[in-house]
């Protein structure tokens, strides 16, 4: 049944924030900009006040419904299955960012910047980069630090969150 949850519940759901996403890398960019390897960044344009804002108000989005789709993928859950404790909570909302993670590396890293690197998603003035096809870079961004502490402490929020409102209904 978990995994059944994952598959019609939260990927569905995360199609919302992948979206926001796309949005972001491809109107937001400078909201991304310390997420590009560094010969990317070396070339990039300063940003003007009206784009920074965009690339704000795109990020708010796009973190808002990746939080709010982890959110109810585990609050359905929990309520769904009638499981109990958080330990049932943390493990699906750890379950659907860890699925978010791979859509995130697989499609929008690896298969969309790397592979087809459509010009609304290159940032201009970093065409010819090399890091913008750097496949390793993106496994090294998701495995770092802030990455790993986002993989395993958002789903600790969460998790709490919901728990805690599922007590309440």
């Amino acid at each position: 049944m978990f995994l059944t949850h994952v598959a019609a519940v939260a990927l569905p759901l995360l199609l919302v924030p992948t979206i926001a996403l796309f949005a972001c890398a491809a109107f937001g960019q400078a909201a991304l900009a310390d997420d590009y390897p560094d010969d990317v960044r070396a070339l990039m344009p300063e940003f003007t006040p009206a784009e920074r804002r965009r690339g704000t108000v795109l990020a708010t989005v796009f973190l808002v419904s990746l939080l709010a789709a982890t959110f109810v993928a585990t609050l359905t859950w929990i309520a769904g299955t009638h499981a109990s404790g958080f330990a049932q909570a943390y493990g699906m909302a750890f379950a659907t960012l860890v699925a978010f993670c791979l859509i995130d590396l697989v499609i929008v890293d690896w298969i969309v910047l790397c592979w087809w690197r459509p010009s609304w998603i290159v940032v201009r003035g970093t065409e010819e980069a090399g890091g913008g096809g750097d496949y390793l870079f993106h496994v090294r961004e998701q495995l770092s630090r802030k990455g790993l502490a986002a993989m395993f402490g958002l789903p600790l929020v969460i998790a709490g969150a919901a728990t805690a409102t599922h007590a309440l209904l």
